[in-house]
Order: structure tokens, then C-alpha cells, then sequence
């Protein structure tokens, strides 16, 4: 089904391009919903199966001659809930971006990096300081995550980052119906000499879940997670 993403890709880009206002944009998979609010940099989503994907055209940071750091950062919040009258459980959420970055001199470097954080609207848990009187809190976990070196000087090159939660490994948690998943990205771009130039940019993002009939024990992420960072990085070199 990830074949399909460069079509359905299209068509959202259009459409993202007649319309200027931001708005919140619920979007249905086959067995969940995806709600958030598209006046993020992550850009234009699209949603196949029960993984949504953002194709970003703006989402970069770029620093030339004695700039320094260049900092670009945004967070996107997506409300992810079991479509109603569907008996089903999310166990695993997967992540994937991909992007590019150039470097021109000996100053200049790149950086990638950000946090996938995962709360759940059904399920409470003790709070965190596990004083006696406080009330329960919401139940949550976030892992961070980094691309790896970005130090090829001359080239335009690609690089990714990628994440994954299992539910089903948290005790106390196991799979569930409702989450908001966050993710919050930060792209760095340095440059401290004359003549140096450097631009990272982030191409597209993709957030997988793992959704099984709610009396099926749900497998865990790592099949979800190969799947999504092929199909995904195959997406960014067709761009």
C-alpha cells in the first residue's frame, strides 16, 4: 500500500495550495482516526492503511558565512482514536523521517533530532513524584530520537531518524483506543567561517501504528517500524 503514497501525496499538495487558512483536519485510516491542526511546518498529511504521513515543503534550517546556529523547530500533536463500532487496539507506534543535508566548509555541520512522545485518553497511572494524595495522571512514555552523522562536505545527501513505542512492553498499559502521539522535531544548521554554507531539510515524515482486533494480542513495533522507513525513504527519492 505504500506504493500508493506518491499519488495520494499529489493530490494533498494540491490541494493544500488552494487553501492558505489553517484549519483542524480529521483524517480516517481503515480502523482509526487522525486529528490535528495542519498550520505546522510538517506540512501537507495523507493517510494509507492506519499510518498517516506529512510531506513537508518548508521545514528546514540553513546557516551561511559567520550566522552560527541556525535553530527551526515545531511540534505536531496528532489525536489518534479507534474509529467508532471497530472493536480494536493500538499495541505499537512507529516513526520515520527522512531528509537532506549539504555542507560547504570546514565550520559548517547539521543536526537532527526531536522527541515522539505517546499519552493515552483512556488510561491513568500514579503520578510521577508518587506522593499520597496527588491524583492519578494520564499514562505516557516519549523516547528521543537523532539522525546519525551528517558529515559527508560537498554533496547533497540523505539522512533519517527514526522511533518506536510499544505499548504493549509498558506495564499497566498494554495496547489502547485513544493516544495523542507528539512528535516535536528540531533541525540545526552551523556556519562560523566566511565562504561556509550549511542547509538541512526535512522531506517526510511517517507515523505507523499497530492495530489488531482487540482480542488478538498485539505483536510489537519492529515489523511496523522495517516496513515504514523502506517505504518511506523509497517516497523521498521519487521526490
Amino acid at each position: 500500500m505504500l506504493k500508493q503514497i506518491p499519488a495520494l501525496a499529489a493530490l494533498i499538495i494540491s490541494l493544500a495550495a488552494a487553501s492558505s487558512q489553517a484549519a483542524t483536519v480529521t483524517l480516517n485510516g481503515d480502523n482509526v482516526s487522525f486529528t490535528f491542526d495542519d498550520s505546522t511546518l510538517f506540512g501537507s498529511a495523507g493517510v494509507v492503511g492506519d499510518s498517516i504521513y506529512f510531506l513537508p515543503t518548508n521545514f528546514g534550517a540553513q546557516a551561511t558565512n559567520l550566522d552560527g546556529a541556525v535553530i527551526t523547530s515545531d511540534v505536531l500533536n496528532i489525536q489518534i482514536q479507534v474509529l467508532d463500532g471497530f472493536s480494536y487496539e493500538i499495541g505499537s507506534i512507529s516513526f520515520v523521517e527522512v531528509g537532506d543535508y549539504e555542507l560547504f566548509g570546514s565550520s559548517a555541520e547539521v543536526q537532527a533530532n526531536g522527541r515522539l512522545q505517546v499519552t493515552s485518553n483512556t488510561k491513568v497511572g500514579p503520578n510521577p513524584l508518587l506522593i499520597p494524595g496527588l491524583p492519578d495522571v494520564a499514562l505516557n512514555t516519549s523516547q528521543i530520537f537523532a539522525a546519525g552523522n551528517m558529515d559527508t562536505v560537498g554533496a547533497l545527501t540523505e539522512w533519517s531518524a527514526i522511533a518506536a513505542v510499544d505499548l504493549t512492553a509498558i506495564a499497566g498499559w498494554g495496547s489502547d483506543t485513544s493516544i495523542v502521539v507528539q512528535v516535536q522535531n528540531n533541525l540545526r544548521a552551523v556556519t562560523t567561517e566566511l565562504g561556509d554554507s550549511a542547509t538541512i531539510q526535512k522531506k517526510a515524515q511517517l507515523i505507523g501504528l499497530s492495530v489488531q482486533p482487540s482480542e488478538v494480542p498485539v505483536p510489537g513495533a519492529a515489523w511496523l517500524f522495517g516496513s515504514a522507513l523502506v517505504g518511506l525513504i523509497g517516497l523521498h527519492r521519487k521526490k
